[in-house]
C-alpha cells in the first residue's frame, strides 16, 4: 500500500518524534549526505574520513539516493553505514544523531533538538556567481530554509561567508579555515597527483586541460551541449605549446551528459570520477563558464579562463550573479578567438598574478586544514549529553 504525500509527511514527522522519544540522541553519531544522496564526496567525504582518523569511536552514517547506492558501494569505507535517503530509517537516524554534516539544503521539514543537535552545512561552492537561494530572484522566498538555523556554516572566502547571510539568512558561526576539499589543493601533493593521473590512464608527459561548464536551469536532468569548441582548443594549444595535450570534460551533476559534439581520442569524459578537486589537482589549464571551481582552481595558481560565449542568453534564461564577471580579475572570452589570445598572452607568471588577484577578489582564506577545522568542531560535541546549543 502506497501513502500519499500528506500522509508521508506526517509519518515522517512520527518517525522523528518516536525515535527521538525512545531512542533519545545517541552522543557518538554523526549523520553525512551529499549533493542529495548522489554520491560520497565533496566536503562531505572529506570531513567523515578524517573524523574516522581522529575519532574511530564515531559512529558514521551516509545517506544515499537508491540510484546512487551501487555507485559508492567499492568506494565507502566499511565503518560508514549507508542509509536510503527516502526510507524511513533515514529519517530516525538523522532524529537520533548528534551532527549533520551536508553540503546541500534540506527538506525544510526536518526538525531538530538546537540543545542536543548540530546541523553543520558545508555548502559545495562558497565562490560561486550565479545567485543562489533568496538571493535567486526566481525562487520561493517563502519557502522556510532550514539552514537558516544550522548550527555552523564554513567557508573559505569572506564571499561565501557573505552570501550564506543574504542567501539563507544566517547568522550564526561560520568557520573560516576553508573548504575541506580544497585542503587537497593547498597540499599540491605531486605524488597524489601522479597517482590519480595513473587511476585515469593519463601518459607521462600529457598536459591536461579542464572543461567543465556549470549546467542550464533549462537542461536540468537532461543532455547538454558543449559550447566551447574543445578539439580545436586543443589544436590551439598543442600548437602554442609544443607539448602534448588532452582534454578532461566533466558535466555537471545536474546533467545527464555533456555531449562534445566531434570524437576526438583527446577527450576524456570524466563526469563519472567522482572527486572534482582531484581532477582539479591534476588539470594544467580550466575552462569553465560560470561554476565556482574558478575560484577553487585559483589555489594553484594555474591558468583559469572563463569562457562566455552564451553569457547574454545564460542571463536572460538561467540566472542572475553575485557581481559584474566583467569587471572582476576573471579573464573572460567570449569567442573562441578571444579565448585563443588569452592562452597566448598568459604564461606562468600572469596566470600566478591573476589567482593571486581571484583570491584578493573573494577575500579568500582557505588554510589547508579544513577538515580539521570542522572535525575540532565535531570532536568538542561527542560524547556525554551535550546542552550548550547554537541555534
Amino acid at each position: 500500500m502506497g501513502y500519499n504525500p500528506s500522509e508521508l509527511r506526517y509519518l515522517r514527522k512520527g518517525i522523528v518524534w518516536a525515535s527521538r522519544a525512545v531512542r533519545g540522541i545517541d552522543p557518538w553519531k554523526v549523520v553525512f549526505s551529499c549533493f542529495q544522496g548522489r554520491n560520497y564526496g565533496d566536503n562531505p567525504r572529506y570531513i567523515s574520513e578524517r573524523l574516522h582518523d581522529r575519532c574511530p569511536e564515531a559512529k558514521i552514517v551516509w545517506l544515499f539516493r537508491a540510484d546512487a547506492m551501487a555507485k559508492v558501494r567499492d568506494r565507502l569505507p566499511d565503518y560508514a553505514v549507508p542509509v536510503s535517503m527516502k526510507s524511513f530509517r533515514a529519517y530516525a537516524e538523522l532524529a537520533t544523531a548528534r551532527v549533520w554534516v551536508d553540503n546541500y539544503t534540506k527538506n525544510n521539514l526536518l526538525t531538530w533538538d538546537p540543545k542536543k543537535q548540530f546541523y553543520i552545512q558545508t555548502w559545495h561552492g562558497d565562490r560561486g556567481f550565479k545567485r543562489v537561494g533568496f538571493d535567486d530572484e526566481k525562487s520561493d522566498r517563502s519557502v522556510e530554509r532550514v539552514e537558516r538555523r544550522c548550527a555552523m556554516m564554513i567557508a573559505g572566502s569572506e564571499f561565501g561567508r557573505n552570501t550564506y547571510r543574504t542567501a539563507f539568512g544566517f547568522r550564526g558561526e561560520v568557520l573560516m579555515d576553508g573548504c575541506p576539499r580544497n585542503d587537497v589543493l593547498i597540499r599540491n601533493d605531486p605524488d597524489q597527483a601522479a597517482a590519480i593521473k595513473r587511476r585515469l590512464s593519463i601518459p607521462e608527459g600529457v598536459k591536461l586541460l579542464m572543461y567543465a561548464p556549470t549546467y542550464r536551469d533549462m537542461r536540468m536532468q537532461k543532455r547538454q551541449d558543449a559550447v566551447l569548441d574543445v578539439p580545436r582548443t586543443l589544436d590551439h594549444l598543442e600548437k602554442v605549446t609544443g607539448a602534448r595535450w588532452k582534454c578532461l570534460y566533466r558535466a555537471h551533476y545536474m546533467n545527464t551528459e555533456l555531449v562534445m559534439g566531434a570524437r576526438d581520442d583527446r577527450l576524456i569524459d570524466a563526469s563519472g570520477y567522482p572527486e572534482m578537486t582531484e581532477l582539479l589537482l591534476i588539470t594544467d589549464m580550466l575552462i569553465t563558464d560560470y561554476s565556482s571551481c574558478g575560484g577553487d582552481f585559483a589555489l594553484l595558481r594555474r591558468p583559469v579562463f572563463l569562457y562566455h560565449a552564451d553569457a547574454e542568453e545564460y542571463l536572460r534564461e538561467c540566472r542572475s550573479f553575485y557581481f559584474d564577471i566583467e569587471k572582476s580579475p576573471f579573464l573572460v572570452a567570449h569567442s573562441q578567438e578571444e579565448l585563443d589570445r588569452l592562452i597566448d598572452t598568459t604564461d606562468a607568471q600572469k596566470a600566478r598574478e591573476n589567482c593571486e588577484a581571484l583570491d584578493r577578489f573573494f577575500g579568500t582564506s582557505e588554510t589547508g586544514r579544513a577538515a580539521d577545522a570542522v572535525c575540532d568542531y565535531i570532536i568538542a560535541r561527542l560524547g556525554g549529553q551535550h546542552t550548550g546549543g547554537t541555534v
